[in-house]
């Protein structure tokens, strides 16, 4: 529905509005926990001001950044490559070279019947997408009866998790996992016992195990701490920190406002009292304030009616001309407005923080080919993003050092064969005529 305002004429139009809150430090939260087996009252830590740092960044952020989903993708699926084998190092006995030589699980039936069990497959997927997301993942292992092996694993969701606060001596004593921090709800909180495997040998989580009675304890995974004391500070957040996040982000929402609101405006009509005078006459004088108001909006209205839809197109609108003063002046005047919000605007832009985002998670943009829409990609020659994705799977050997943590823990406490070598193989893009499936496996950590 139009509108006027005394002598202007406009359509609707929607007008946002935001603020920048204050920040807050955070506090410890005080807890009580009070299943039926023990009574628990502790302290945790919280992950953001409000407790729910990765909530935000993950379902009000991360998700509706298509580069950062993309990226995060093809980040996750080339750290798992071939997924999980064992391996062991052999001495070639014609070069003397020390090969790494693939295991079967067949010959190690209690490992194989771990992997199965646990389904190790899919524990591993999911543990690379937290360390990948977050830098920190969390898992859970649970003792035999007589507390000496891990027979069982669980991997609990990042998000769910939180640290209880360090006592005296640097130890964090629990991490508290609840599926909704939203409410918090102490009857759904619960505590585990928590080791520290870099602060801890095996021996001594096993020693503490039978003293005090867990058969279940969670253990983190997490990438080198700089600052951080309990949460850590992921590097490529640094693109939510500084802000092309939300650059990428407000974009398409623009773009979708203004389909959704139409903010623009395609003309300006300029129309004078010259026109009235003239067309009207000494009855223009007789007219009261009231009904000169209603005959330029209704002159308004003609117009805006004559000159938009797709009819529109090649009509003309013809306009007396007066003079005043000894100059022309127009009786209506229509004026394009020159369309700051046409089709391609901001897409550089878009472009831009997309790219920056790719970049802080170390993904190339070439490989999944990110580039401003409608323009050419930055994927360019086959070639090109086949060595950018052998520079990612080479720069993913130091990190997936942390997603195999897991497996020198059981290996150590289950006692398992120390020659054993847990990896992951890579995928290693060629070309057709090395190989018809265009890929070959490789070892690289």
């Amino acid at each position: 529905m139009s509108q006027h305002f005394k002598n202007i004429h406009v359509g609707k139009a929607t007008l946002a509005v935001s603020g920048l809150g204050t920040p807050k430090v955070p506090q410890a939260i005080k807890v009580q926990i009070d299943p039926s087996n023990q009574e628990i009252t502790g302290e945790l830590v919280p992950w953001g001001s409000d407790n729910l740092y990765p909530q935000n960044f993950y379902d009000k952020k991360f998700l509706k950044n298509g580069a950062a989903v993309g990226g995060m993708n093809t980040l996750s699926s080339t750290t798992y490559g071939n997924g999980f084998n064992l391996y062991k190092k052999v001495r070639n006995e014609t070069t003397r070279k020390i090969e790494l030589e693939e295991q079967l699980l067949s010959d190690f039936p209690e490992i194989d019947l771990f992997v199965e069990q646990n389904h190790l497959d899919e524990f591993w997927d999911a543990k690379i997408k937290d360390l990948a997301l977050f830098e920190l993942a969390y898992t859970e292992h649970v003792l035999s009866a007589n507390q000496e092996t891990i027979t069982e694993v669980k991997r609990h969701q990042t998000a769910h998790c939180r640290y209880a606060k360090m006592d005296e001596t640097g130890t964090i004593p629990y991490v508290f996992v609840n599926t909704d921090w939203n409410t918090a709800n102490p009857k759904f909180t619960v505590p585990i016992p928590y080791f520290n495997k870099t602060r801890f040998t095996t021996a001594q989580i096993k020693e503490i195990c039978k003293a005090k009675k867990i058969f279940n304890f969670i253990t983190d995974s997490k990438y080198a701490f700089i600052t951080e004391n309990y949460y850590p500070k992921a590097g490529w957040h640094a693109v939510d920190r500084n802000g092309w996040m939300e650059v990428a982000n407000s974009v398409p929402e623009l773009k979708k406002a203004l389909f959704e609101n139409q903010m623009h405006f395609k003309y300006i009509v300029y129309i004078s009292d010259y026109y009235f005078e003239s067309y009207y006459k000494e009855e223009w004088d007789d007219f009261d304030a009231e009904k000169r108001q209603k005959m330029r909006e209704d002159l308004a209205t003609n117009i805006d009616d004559h000159m938009s839809g797709n009819k529109a197109g090649g009509r003309s609108l013809i306009s007396p001309i007066f003079e005043e003063n000894g100059k022309f002046v127009e009786g209506i005047k229509v004026e394009p407005i020159d369309n700051k919000l046409k089709d391609g605007s901001y897409l550089p832009d878009a472009s831009a923080a997309n790219s920056e985002i790719l970049f802080a998670m170390g993904v190339n943009p070439a490989i999944i080919g990110a580039g401003t829409p409608g323009a050419s990609n930055l994927g360019g020659s086959g070639s090109n993003i086949r060595e950018a994705y052998t520079v990612l799977s080479a720069s993913l050997v130091p990190k997936r050092i942390y997603v195999t943590d897991d497996w020198l823990f059981w290996r150590s406490f289950n006692n398992w064969d120390r020659a054993l070598i847990g990896m992951f193989s890579s995928v290693n893009l060629t070309t057709l005529d090395k190989n018809p499936n265009g890929q070959q496996n490789i070892l690289n950590g």
